[in-house]
């Protein structure tokens, strides 16, 4: 995205004070976005990576956000999808997929002067997109979710939290966070049985279920996006 130059203030004022999509259901994603965002060396560039649900809803990308960005930045250069649609595994906020892209340019935060470090803030704005999931300690399968539904019986849930679990194209997803090395657990790929959903259901998780093959077929070979002149569909 471009600023425009006599908008940057504004700018500023809407990542210290965060008011950016006030009253939507993007405020807190936009604002973590755009904190974890960066500005190219001449400060006309912003680049920003967001998890964006519009395209499941039958609209292009960022089809909510563009009109709100567009009050603060001269023009919408490009959105650009993280992975090929049809290598997409609907694991929506919990793949690795927006977490390995690395941005060009200065950090937005560094370059404005904003402070994110008080607790009112780090409280405020936690992007479940953006947790720190330690991929060495990911688990695959019945036996990996076996293994840390054991855990935490056997400590009484005293360091293991189940956190989350969903359907996605490669079956069953689990998330659980580990008080003491203060990361979350990815358990993947586990087989959609009535054995998975009762391990699951034995600490208090409910699987979450949505079309995905469905979606995901849709997103691979109709895309709206590629209609949309602010997209580059890779």
């Amino acid at each position: 995205m471009q600023t425009k130059p006599q908008r940057q203030a504004k700018v500023t004022g809407f990542a210290k004070k965060r008011y950016l999509g006030s009253g939507t259901v993007f405020h807190e994603g936009m604002q973590t976005a755009l904190r974890g965002g960066t500005i190219d060396d001449d400060a006309v560039m912003v680049h920003f990576i967001e998890v964006c649900y519009c395209l499941e809803y039958g609209l292009y990308p960022m089809a909510m956000e563009i009109p709100e960005l567009s009050k603060y930045f001269g023009e919408i250069v490009e959105v650009k999808d993280a992975r090929l649609r049809d290598h997409c595994t609907m694991e929506c906020e919990f793949c690795d997929c927006t977490r390995t892209v690395k941005l060009p340019g200065k950090s937005l935060v560094e370059e404005f002067g904003i402070d994110t470090e008080t607790e009112s803030e780090k409280d405020s704005f936690v992007d479940i997109g953006r947790i720190n999931l330690n991929r060495q300690r990911q688990g695959m399968g019945i036996q990996g979710l076996r293994n840390v539904i054991e855990a935490i019986k056997n400590e009484n849930g005293n360091r293991v939290k189940p956190i989350f679990a969903a359907a996605a194209i490669s079956g069953l997803f689990a998330i659980f966070y580990d008080y003491e090395d203060d990361d979350y657990l990815r358990i993947k790929n586990i087989p959609d049985t009535s054995e998975a959903k009762k391990l699951l259901k034995s600490v208090g998780l409910d699987v979450c279920y949505g079309d995905e093959e469905s979606m995901k077929t849709a997103a691979a070979e109709s895309s709206l996006a590629r209609g949309c002149r602010w997209s580059n569909v890779v």
